[in-house]
């Protein structure tokens, strides 16, 4: 990780808490900060490695408010057996800054995959979370076990150690956390875990953890034995937000677990009908277009990364794996798991080789595959879906884990068909 570390004196302090209590007390007379854009605080970014069940040690990443000046040069450094690659912050984070001792909620986020985490995991929805930080939230990513059932033991002690950190004086995230407000969320097999931590998982004696207070899901997988079920879900009766589609079996699957958890209040389901699974990253096209263009400046030899696997070059073999993901995953996830090479379709426009030929702004086609034979059909575009997770997911968590229902008004069934988004948005 290449980070800076940026030392906050206790004056500094203070004048950043009365600055943050003049934006606050500004925003309750005026126009709440929109969910979708960046709130009045700086990103901090810090990682570390925390014990975890059965003797393992995980990597966890940390996003958290600060007001240590922004780094627009700070880059996450992602280790692969093949050498590391670099991704550029989305909004300057500044690399183990002080975060601000105000006590806020705290969210911790499960990512996707049946295996071990890799360490690109951490930062699979850095756009997203580095905009949670910026309105208020400390959310934290800890690599997965591939036991199911240790990923769900596993939650509680993120939360665990994410609260001996804030209660240690002296700790950059000293007092950062209010331990009475937590959220769990998760992806996929992140989101199925997300599920069992706060529901339990009666059938390996899990108990639902009780400092959860809401919840967000996307796409988590369906209900089996070797996940939860929604015997122990529809136990659930914290406030819970969930988001998917209509082309994986993942989002098919989210009516019934809707359905299950009526003891849930509220509950919402956002569906955006042609989202696939993957639409799901905010980081997608970021990564690929970053990645690519390393690989092409450190060797403009290369064949297009895109299209050609070059496994001995750590960034290009990246860029290959997200462009054509949706068909790597086919045998596992069936169809309807989306590739970047189906929605992000601003990669490579502005390039050392650009994709861009006839000038429009656009990736061409081909590389671009819109109709693609592992699809149900076309996808939503990512300029479209990701402003919809941001907004969707800030606005849940404002109004539900920090306590500020003026939010309630982007949640509204009213607000998606007032604005034409492309969701379809269901309270109960």
């Amino acid at each position: 990780m290449n980070c800076r570390s940026h030392p906050v004196s206790p004056a500094s302090v203070l004048g950043a808490l009365a600055a943050v209590l003049f934006v606050i007390a500004a925003a309750s007379s005026a126009d709440i900060p929109r969910p979708d854009e960046p709130g009045p605080f700086h990103v901090g970014i810090t990682t570390f490695d925390a014990p975890m069940s059965g003797g393992r040690v995980t990597r966890v990443q940390v996003f958290y408010p600060t007001f240590a000046p922004a780094d627009e040069e700070f880059r996450y450094t992602i280790l692969t057996p093949a050498g590391t690659y670099q991704l550029r912050s989305a909004l300057g984070a500044a690399g183990d800054a002080t975060a601000l001792p105000m006590g806020f909620p705290l969210v911790v986020y499960d990512h996707g995959g049946g295996a071990a985490g890799s360490d690109f995991q951490r930062v699979a929805q850095f756009p997203l979370h580095e905009l949670m930080a910026t309105h208020g939230f400390v959310v934290a990513v800890a690599l997965h076990s591939a036991s199911a059932v240790n990923r769900v033991r596993d939650l509680p002690l993120v939360i665990d150690a994410m609260l001996a950190r804030s209660a240690t004086e002296g700790d950059p995230l000293w007092g950062s956390i209010d331990p009475t407000r937590i959220g769990i969320s998760g992806h996929s097999a992140g989101g199925a875990a997300a599920i069992g931590a706060a529901a339990g998982w009666t059938h390996n004696d899990l108990a639902p953890d009780p400092r959860i207070k809401a919840m967000v899901l996307y796409e988590p997988s369906p209900s089996s034995p070797d996940r939860y079920t929604l015997d122990d879900a529809s136990t659930l009766s914290i406030p819970y937000m969930a988001m998917g589609g209509l082309q994986s079996i993942n989002g098919l699957a989210l009516p019934t677990l809707f359905e299950a958890t009526a003891l849930a209040m509220p509950r919402i389901y956002v569906l955006t009908p042609s989202a696939t699974h993957f639409n799901y990253l905010t980081s997608m096209g970021s990564e690929i277009d970053q990645t690519r263009e390393a690989a092409l400046l450190a060797d403009p030899t290369l064949p297009e990364p895109l299209t050609t696997l070059t496994a001995s070059n750590p960034a290009a073999a990246r860029a290959y794996q997200l462009w054509n993901q949706g068909e790597i995953f086919f045998p596992l996830l069936g169809p309807g798991a989306g590739s970047g090479r189906n929605y992000c379709d601003r990669v490579g426009v502005n390039s050392v080789r650009s994709l861009d030929a006839d000038g429009d702004g656009f990736t061409d086609s081909p590389p671009l595959m819109v109709d693609d034979p592992f699809l149900l059909g076309p996808a939503i575009r990512e300029e479209v879906m990701v402003p919809l997770i941001k907004l969707y997911t800030v606005a849940f968590w404002k109004a539900f884990l920090a306590g500020d229902r003026r939010y309630m008004a982007y949640l509204t069934p009213g607000y998606a068909k007032r604005n034409d988004l492309e969701a379809v948005v269901a309270i109960e």
